[in-house]
């Protein structure tokens, strides 16, 4: 039974693309097809007991429909190449996407392709096709693609063909963010706050932030333009940059803390503001974008 089991279905990973033959290929009756296949061995019964030829012939008819059934069915996965494609990170305890490209010299109707513990996603193909399934995210951090099954019933829903595919792909999983992030107060550097009282070098004029001084507002500046506030920006002032350190967020173990600077994270980023992180001896230095916010969450999501 074990041989049997790895010969069904091989835990190697498969070369991409992945050709789908005649070995890869399964081919079982569906319930309805059970059904069709009872009901004509009750009609052929039927009519041999009372010798009726055109019961022997419709039974005939419909035993032949059955067979182009599962030749059908066969060939909509026969020939079928798949190969992985972009995948789209996630969240921890939310889902993660993995990208399958479908490839085929042939339209293909009814294809139903699932990852293991995700939902299935139906699918037409007509000559290259790309598809996203989403498979739950476990934990942060590196998650492995489960092994993919591709199955159609077309054209009858009579007889299911399936195949099963195996890459060596994974995606990253960022860790769970928390509900709401707590006041940050920064030190030391990034992040600092001006006191009022300290001498400023004028270096020019930037939009008004809600966390400006009243003190710093340009009224004069800010009167020549229509429903916009200026703010004085200072050679000394240090508040564009906001400095986030795991050492110095609070939290009772390291999952709470790496939560709450996630959370923190996409604030900043949400808030269009220059940050850093900081997570032991890893630095990763003030900058803003997209860019910026995917090398800190896969820091976080990295971080052991």
């Amino acid at each position: 039974m074990k041989r049997l089991r790895q010969w069904l279905w091989p835990r190697h990973a498969d070369a991409a693309p992945l050709r789908l033959g005649q070995r890869r290929i399964y081919v079982l009756p569906t319930k309805a097809g059970v059904m069709y296949a009872v009901t004509l061995l009750l009609m052929l019964i039927g009519s041999i007991n009372y010798n009726l030829s055109l019961g022997y012939a419709l039974t005939f008819l419909l035993a032949g429909l059955g067979i182009v059934a599962i030749v059908q069915s066969f060939r909509n996965l026969s020939g079928l190449q798949l190969a992985p494609a972009r995948h789209v990170p996630g969240f921890a305890g939310e889902r993660i996407h993995f990208g399958i490209a479908l490839v085929s010299e042939r339209p293909r109707a009814s294809l139903q392709l699932q990852c293991a513990g995700g939902p299935p996603l139906l699918s037409h193909v007509d000559t290259h096709n790309s598809v996203s399934l989403a498979v739950p995210a476990l934990q942060r951090g590196w998650q492995a693609m489960p092994r993919l099954t591709i199955a159609s019933t077309w054209p009858l829903g009579l007889i299911r063909a399936w195949s099963y595919a195996r890459f060596e792909e994974r995606c990253l999983v960022y860790p769970t963010p928390a509900q709401a992030a707590p006041a940050h107060v920064a030190s030391g550097g990034l992040g600092q706050r001006m006191q009022p009282d300290e001498p400023d070098d004028f270096f020019g004029l930037r939009a008004h932030r809600p966390t400006d001084l009243l003190q710093h507002v340009a009224w004069k500046a800010s009167a020549r333009l229509d429903e916009q506030l200026l703010s004085k920006q200072f050679a000394t002032e240090q508040g564009d940059a906001l400095h986030f350190d795991l050492a110095q967020t609070p939290g009772a173990t390291l999952e709470e803390k790496l939560s709450l600077l996630t959370r923190r994270v996409l604030d900043a980023h949400a808030a269009r503001q220059t940050y850093s992180l900081r997570l032991s001896s890893q630095i990763i230095a003030p900058a803003a974008g997209s860019e910026h916010l995917h090398a800190c969450l896969q820091a976080l999501a990295l971080y052991a």
